[in-house]
C-alpha cells in the first residue's frame, strides 16, 4: 500500500480491501525541512512512532491519532507529520489447499509460493498444544520469503515467551513473539524457514495464531547466508556451553556467578557474528548501532567521526543468537545513506542467582522493606510467576556496602499488558533527596535498567490496576561493584559539610488582568520560559482566559558556562506528565523548581532548569457585546460554523448528568486547520486536563 502522511496533531485512517487485514510495517514522526510540509522528504529528521499504532483487530480500517510531540532525536524540534507504511494481508486463501495447520502431524515441507498457517482451532476454538509444533517452508535458491504475523493472541507470561509463543527460525536468527501481536517480518533470506508454535496457557480470550507468507524473487545483490536451520530447543539443553571466545576454561565470571564484562563486536555487509553465553546465562544487549562512514566503506566504529543511529534490537537473544548484517539498512537521519556496519555491545547475565526478595505483601505500617545486596542477587515481586497481579504499593530499600554502586538488570518487567503507559503500574528507582525517579512498566527483554549513584536506593513497586491479563510482575538481577573514580552519576560530595537550606517560596495569589479594547477573543501566542533550580515564576492570563501548559521539560546544560535556560543541544527529559499544578480552569499559575531532578537519560546528571511552554486560551466571554460565543454541546444537534468558540457541557462548571450522547459537529474552512484545547475536564472518577 502507498505510504500515508498526516500533519500533527490530527488523525489518520488506514484502509484495506475486504478480506484483508492491516499490518503496519513502520511508523515515524518527521520534522519537515520545508515549513508547512506534512509529508516525508528524503533528508527529514525522523523518530520512531510505532507506539501510537494500535491496529490489532481484523478490520479493514484502523485509526491512528498523532499528537504534537517534541523529538529529542531531532534537536527537540516538534514533529511536523507522521509517516505510516503498512501492508494489506489476506485473512484467507481462495484455494483451501494453501491454508496449513502449523501442528499437522506427519506434515511435509511447504513448497507453494504463498499461503496461510493457522494454529489448531483458530480463531474461535482455541486449543492447547501437547508439544512444540513445527512447520517448514522450503525456499528456492533464487527466492526469499515475505512473512506477516497477521494475528497472534496467546499468553505473554514468562521471560522471552517460554511456554506460549510463535518462533520464526532461519539460519541466522530467531524471532520470538507472544501475547497480542501483529508483525511484518523483514525479508527472510534462507533455504528453509521453520515456524514453531506452542501454547500451554488456557483462556477464553485467546485465539491462537494466523500467519501469511509469500515466496518472491531475490535481489541479485543480496548474499544469503548458508547453513542448516535448527529449531529452537523446547527446553534448555543440559550440556554446558562455553562462550565462543573461550575454548576450555570456564570464564571467571561464571565461577563467581556474576555478569560478564561488556563485550562488543562489529560486522560489515554480508558478515555475521554468533553470541554465545554459558548455561543459565542470557544475552543482554546494551548498545545496537548502525554507522554511516564518510567513505561508505566499512571502517572501525567511531561515533565521533561517523553518522550513527542507535536502535533497539530487532530481535532478542536468550542464551545464544546470531547477528547478520545484510548491508541494506537505510539511515534516514544520515541523508538516507546505507549503513556500512553494525556495532553491538552486550553482556552475559545470570538467570538463577539467589533470591533476595521476600515473597510477602507490603508491611502494614508502610515501612520500607530492606534488601541487602552482597555482590549479587535476584529480586522477584510478590507472587511473580503465578500470572496473578496483586495490588501493592511497596518501597524496597536496596543497599550494598559503602563505596559501591549497583547495576539493576531486567529479566522480566511486565506490568501493563504491553502498554508504555506507566500511570497505574510501575517500578521506580528513586535516589536519596529525590521525590520522583525513573519509571519502568514494560521491559520484557534482558537489558540494563538502572545504575545507582551510591550504595543505597529506594525501589518502589506499585500496582493499582490488577486486571492485567498478560502481565506477571517483575524479576530483576542486581549486581554491585566498586564505584568507579570517573562515575558521573549524582552530585559530587562537598569537601566540607554544608548545612541544608530550604528555599523560601512566597505564596502568591494570582489576579487576572481585565481585558482592554478587545472585541474578539482568540488563543494567544505560545510563550516559552525557563525556571532555574530554586527559582520561581508567575504567569497571568487576561480575565476570561485559561492558563494552559503546552509543554514542559527538564534540561541539563550542554555547556556549564551557558546561562540557565534551554539551548539547542541540551539534554532534556519530558516533565509535563509529572507536573500536577495549574490543572484547573484558572487564569493564573505560580510555579517553582525547588528540588533538583536527576535525569537518567542525561548520564544521570541533575537538571539545571525547568522549561515551560504555555498559552492563554479563551474560556468564557468578558464584556458587552460578548467577544466570543459559547456553545452548549447538548443544547442542539446543529453544527457549529464559526471561526472560533467555546464548547461546554450543560451548566458548566456545575456538573449535570446527561441521559443521551451529545454531539455537535464543527464545520471546517478550506484554508484553515482546526485546533482544539481542553480547558478543563473532570468526569467519572478521573480528573484530566490537557491539550488535545
Amino acid at each position: 500500500m502507498p505510504p500515508q502522511d498526516t500533519c500533527v496533531p490530527s488523525s489518520l485512517t488506514l484502509r484495506c480491501p475486504a478480506g484483508s487485514v492491516i499490518v503496519v510495517t513502520s511508523a515515524e514522526y518527521g520534522v519537515a525541512q520545508v515549513d508547512g510540509s506534512c509529508s516525508y522528504t528524503p533528508g527529514d529528521c525522523i523518530a520512531d512512532a510505532m507506539s501510537i499504532v494500535v491496529c490489532v483487530s481484523d478490520s479493514v480500517t484502523c485509526s491512528i491519532y498523532a499528537t504534537k510531540k517534541k523529538l529529542p532525536e531531532c534537536n527537540d524540534q516538534f514533529g511536523s507529520y507522521v509517516h505510516i507504511e503498512y501492508d494489506c494481508v489476506p485473512m484467507s486463501m481462495n484455494d483451501p489447499a494453501q491454508e496449513y495447520n502449523v501442528c499437522q502431524q506427519n506434515s511435509t515441507d511447504i513448497t507453494s509460493d504463498r499461503g496461510i498457517l493457522k494454529s489448531p482451532g483458530y480463531p474461535s476454538q482455541f486449543q492447547l498444544t501437547p508439544s512444540e509444533c513445527f512447520r517448514a517452508i522450503h525456499v528456492p535458491d533464487n527466492k526469499v520469503v515475505r512473512l506477516w504475523l497477521s494475528d497472534l493472541y496467546v499468553s505473554s507470561a514468562g521471560v522471552n515467551c517460554p511456554n506460549d509463543h510463535v518462533y520464526v527460525v532461519d539460519n541466522v536468527q530467531t524471532f520470538r513473539h507472544c501475547g497480542l501481536k501483529r508483525y511484518a517480518y523483514p525479508y527472510l533470506c534462507s533455504s528453509t524457514i521453520i515456524i514453531q508454535y506452542k501454547t500451554t496457557t488456557q483462556s477464553s480470550f485467546y485465539r491462537g495464531m494466523r500467519m501469511y507468507f509469500e515466496i518472491v524473487d531475490r535481489s541479485p545483490n543480496d548474499n544469503c547466508p548458508t547453513g542448516s536451520v535448527t529449531p529452537v530447543p523446547a527446553t534448555t539443553p543440559s550440556t554446558t556451553t562455553i562462550e565462543t571466545d573461550v575454548t576450555t576454561a570456564i570464564p571467571i565470571y561464571v565461577v563467581l556467578g556474576i555478569a560478564s564484562p561488556i563485550r562488543s563486536f562489529q560486522i560489515c555487509k554480508g558478515q555475521s557474528h554468533t553470541l554465545q553465553c554459558p548455561t543459565n546465562y542470557v544475552v543482554a544487549v546494551r548498545t545496537n548501532i548502525y554507522g554511516v562512514t564518510p567513505t561508505d566503506q566499512c571502517e572501525e566504529h567511531d561515533a565521533s567521526k561517523h553518522c550513527v543511529l542507535a536502535t533497539d534490537p530487532t530481535f532478542y537473544c536468550r542464551q545464544s543468537c546470531t547477528y547478520m548484517y545484510t548491508g541494506n539498512r537505510v539511515i534516514p537521519s544520515c541523508s538516507n545513506k546505507i549503513a556500512a556496519y553494525q556495532y553491538v555491545e552486550y553482556q552475559c547475565i545470570p538467570l538463577k542467582t539467589e533470591l533476595v526478595s521476600p515473597n510477602t505483601t507490603c508491611p502494614a505500617d508502610g515501612s520500607k522493606v530492606p534488601i541487602q545486596i552482597d555482590r549479587r542477587g535476584r529480586f522477584q515481586s510478590y507472587r511473580y510467576g503465578s500470572f496473578v497481579m496483586v495490588k501493592m504499593n511497596c518501597t524496597y530499600r536496596l543497599k550494598t556496602k559503602p563505596g559501591d554502586i549497583m547495576h539493576i538488570y531486567s529479566l522480566d518487567v511486565s506490568l501493563s499488558d504491553y502498554s508504555s503507559d506507566c500511570t497505574d503500574n510501575k517500578l521506580s528507582f528513586i535516589e536519596d533527596g529525590e521525590t520522583q525517579g525513573s519509571d519502568f512498566c514494560e521491559e520484557r527483554s534482558f537489558r540494563l535498567l538502572y545504575s545507582t549513584c551510591s550504595n543505597e536506593i529506594d525501589m518502589r513497586y506499585i500496582v493499582t490496576d490488577d486486571s492485567m491479563y498478560f502481565s506477571d510482575g517483575a524479576e530483576l538481577y542486581i549486581e554491585s561493584q566498586a564505584r568507579p573514580s570517573d562515575w558521573s552519576c549524582g552530585k559530587p560530595l562537598p569537601t566540607t559539610p554544608i548545612p541544608p537550606t530550604q528555599p523560601t517560596i512566597p505564596i502568591v495569589t494570582q489576579t487576572a488582568v481585565p481585558l482592554t479594547n478587545e472585541t474578539s477573543m482568540f488563543a494567544r501566542d505560545e510563550i516559552e520560559t525557563d525556571i532555574c533550580f530554586k527559582g520561581t515564576s508567575s504567569y497571568t492570563c487576561p480575565l476570561g482566559y485559561t492558563f494552559i501548559m503546552i509543554d514542559a521539560f527538564y534540561g541539563v546544560k550542554k555547556q556549564s558556562s551557558n546561562k540557565c535556560g534551554f539551548v539547542q543541544g541540551d539534554c532534556v527529559h519530558d516533565a509535563l506528565p509529572s507536573l500536577t499544578i495549574c490543572r484547573n480552569d484558572a487564569a493564573g499559575c505560580f510555579m517553582s523548581y525547588p528540588t533538583q531532578r536527576r535525569l537518567a537519560q542525561c548520564s544521570d546528571n541533575y537538571a539545571d532548569y525547568l522549561h515551560i511552554t504555555h498559552q492563554c486560551v479563551p474560556s468564557r466571554p468578558v464584556g458587552t457585546p460578548p467577544p466570543i460565543t459559547v456553545y452548549d454541546i447538548c443544547d442542539t444537534n446543529a453544527p457549529i460554523a464559526n471561526i472560533n468558540g467555546v464548547v461546554t457541557s450543560p451548566n458548566f462548571p456545575t456538573y449535570k448528568q446527561t441521559n443521551t450522547e451529545c454531539k455537535r459537529s464543527l464545520v471546517g474552512m478550506t484554508d484553515r486547520v482546526l485546533k482544539i484545547w481542553i480547558n478543563e475536564m473532570a468526569v467519572s472518577s478521573d480528573g484530566v486536563r490537557s491539550l488535545a
